[in-house]
C-alpha cells in the first residue's frame, strides 16, 4: 500500500514494475490546509480497512487476487509518516502488516521533538537543509496542518511519540542534506530500541527529493536498495 499519491511516486512504483508482480493501492487522502487533521490519516485508514474488509466493493469486481498475508506500508515524505502512523494502527487493531519501508519520512512536530534525539537541544537537520524542504518549509507544514501546537504531541500527528513496540520490520530511507534527516534517523533509532527489526539507510550530501532525479548515481542506488528490500521481504518463508 502506497502512502503517497501515485503520480508522485510513479518514478519509483513503475522501477517496481519491471521487477514485481504487485498491486499497489495508492490513497488520494484529502490534503491541508483545505482539509483539517486528522482527515489524511482518517482517508488512508478508511482505505486500508477497506483493503482488508472481506466484502471489499473496490476489489470485487476486479478478477485480481490479493495475498493479505504480505501487505506492506511505504510512502515517501508525508506518505512515509501516514505509512507510520498506519503501521502503529494496524499493530493497535490486530491487522498483519508484514514490513514498512518509509523514504525521508515526516514523522515528528519540530517543536515536540522528543530531547535524547536533538543534538543541542534542537533538530541540527532543520538547520543545516537550505533546499526545497528547509526548515521554513517544514515550519509552515507544521503550522498549516496542526490546528494548535499541543495536538502535534498526539503520535497520530508526531508517529516517532507513539508506541513503537511490535511493530513489523522496517527500512527507513534518510537525505542527508534534508531538513527531515534527524527524524529519519530517530524514528529508527526508537524502533530498535523498540525491539522491532530496522535497517536505515543514509544518502549523504543528497536533498529531500533526490530519488525523483534519476540521473543521480544515487538515485539507482537507492532504487537498488527499495528493490532488494521487496526481493528479501517477497521470499517465501
Amino acid at each position: 500500500m502506497q502512502g503517497t499519491h501515485l503520480s508522485e511516486e510513479a518514478w519509483l512504483l513503475w522501477h517496481l514494475y519491471e521487477h514485481f508482480e504487485l498491486v499497489v493501492v495508492s490513497v488520494e487522502y484529502r490534503l491541508a490546509p483545505g482539509h483539517k487533521f486528522p482527515v489524511w490519516i482518517e482517508d488512508s485508514w478508511d482505505v486500508l480497512e477497506t483493503l482488508f474488509s472481506s466484502k471489499n466493493p473496490v476489489l470485487s469486481g476486479l478478477d485480481i487476487e490479493l495475498d493479505l498475508t504480505r501487505v506492506f506500508l511505504a510512502g515517501s515524505s508525508s506518505g512515509a509518516g501516514i505509512s507510520a502512523v498506519l503501521s502503529q494502527l494496524c499493530r493497535d487493531k490486530g491487522i498483519s502488516i508484514s514490513g514498512v519501508i518509509l523514504n525521508v519520512p515526516v514523522v515528528c512536530d519540530y517543536r515536540h521533538f522528543p530531547a535524547k534525539y536533538a543534538a543541542k537541544g534542537h533538530i541540527s537537520s532543520y538547520r543545516q537543509a537550505v533546499e526545497t524542504y528547509s526548515s521554513g518549509a517544514m515550519v509552515m507544514v507544521w503550522n498549516t496542518t496542526q490546528p494548535s501546537e499541543s495536538s502535534g504531541t498526539d503520535p497520530i500527528a508526531s508517529p516517532l511519540l507513539g508506541d513503537l513496540t511490535n511493530l513489523p520490520r522496517h527500512v527507513v530511507f534518510v537525505a542527508g542534506q534534508d531538513a527531515l534527516h534527524d527524524e529519519g534517523i530517530a524514528y529508527a533509532a526508537k524502533l530498535k530500541e523498540a525491539g522491532v527489526p530496522v535497517k536505515i539507510e543514509v544518502f549523504k550530501g543528497v536533498p529531500h527529493h533526490f530519488a525523483q532525479i534519476p540521473e543521480l548515481t544515487v538515485t539507482t542506488r537507492f532504487q537498488k536498495s527499495f528493490r532488494e528490500t521487496l526481493e528479501e521481504w517477497l521470499k517465501p518463508e
